[in-house]
């Protein structure tokens, strides 16, 4: 279902040094570190704070999934590698990485495409708000599409047809609404201690308090369950490692049901309260790096309902930048305290 660049690149690396699992585990964690260290500086260059930078990567460390898939050979961490150097490139302005990185990323999963309309959308108000537009930037994004571009002509579709054959089985959905409850959940599940140290900011508002709490109510028309392909052709009935803890501590469908609820509210505060700053900010003139980090996360969830699968694990994408929104807002939060 994906593009050929992560076949080649591991290809390469079993050509070098040998096709075992093992070997091929070796070139999946020596990306992941690479991932990693990214992060970490980009981290750093945003946040300007070590006491802020160590615990949100140590968040990020703890996850399983960012772990386990560093050890297994899935397209996970080469896209997220990717991805990462196409969020770099986009804070520090280099059209030539930025280019390269969306080549690669799209040619690795093509759902990639949601940090590039984030990015084209970035850019496009910041020309609007400064008057300054750089031709370069334009030209990478576009050049940047346009491998993935013509392998969607020699696939005549989104994907390579024998994936399509292979995974894709109607459900009669084209748009999975329910898709966006799973990963605002388990958004809220990954960031959970985090959220509980933000919590005075994010429960300033009564009124995103309340819009939160009553479009969460709605999850119970939209229970979390695995896809149709995946129940279908595997009988797994669940979304992921977090989905199966929950069901397997609890024991109870309604239990499960309400921490499944409790969570999907706190994913849409967290969600709103990022967007009414956001928002409130841009009342006052400001357009940011900010601004982007939280359009990835809103393009992010538009996408994904497309998809013919939900798991867990496609969050690893984006969680590193809504961790980053937070962590900013937590770090411009403490400031004002000190200055008051």
């Amino acid at each position: 279902m994906t593009g050929p660049l992560f076949y080649y690149m591991y290809a390469s690396w079993g050509r070098l040094t040998g096709f075992s699992p093992e070997n091929l585990r070796v070139f999946n964690l020596l990306l992941a570190v690479a991932a990693f260290i990214l992060m970490y500086i980009l981290y750093g260059k945003v946040l300007h704070d070590l006491k802020v930078v160590l615990p949100g990567m140590l968040l990020l460390f703890l996850n399983p999934y960012f772990y386990g898939l560093s050890i297994h050979v899935f397209t996970d961490i080469p896209s997220l590698l990717f991805i990462v150097l196409m969020v770099f490139a986009v804070y520090i302005g280099n059209p030539l990485l930025l280019l390269l990185s969306t080549a690669c990323a799209l040619l690795i999963r093509q759902y990639s495409v949601f940090v590039l309309i984030s990015a084209s959308v970035y850019f496009f108000i910041l020309y609007r708000k400064n008057t300054v537009f750089r031709k370069s930037i334009l030209i990478a994004l576009v050049c940047g599409a346009v491998p993935l571009m013509v392998m969607m002509f020699l696939w005549k579709g989104t994907a390579p047809p024998s994936g399509i054959l292979r995974w894709v089985v109607s459900d009669g959905s084209v748009y999975r609404l329910r898709y966006i409850f799973v990963y605002i959940i388990f958004m809220a599940v990954s960031l959970f201690p985090l959220l509980i140290y933000a919590c005075r900011i994010l429960l300033k508002n009564r009124v995103i308090i309340l819009l939160s709490f009553l479009l969460s109510l709605t999850y119970f028309f939209f229970p979390v369950h695995s896809s149709f392909v995946t129940l279908e052709q595997t009988g797994i009935s669940t979304v992921g490692l977090m989905h199966s803890f929950i069901r397997g501590t609890l024991g109870n469908y309604y239990l499960e049901q309400s921490v499944l609820w409790f969570f999907c509210w706190a994913g849409f505060l967290t969600l709103f309260g990022i967007i009414h700053t956001d928002i409130t900010r841009m009342r006052t003139g400001e357009w940011d790096f900010g601004h982007f980090l939280t359009l990835t996360v809103i393009v992010f969830l538009i996408i994904m309902p497309f998809s013919y699968q939900v798991w867990e694990k496609y969050l690893v994408a984006v969680l590193p930048f809504i961790l980053l929104r937070l962590l900013m807002m937590i770090g411009t939060y403490k400031k004002s305290c000190q200055s008051g």
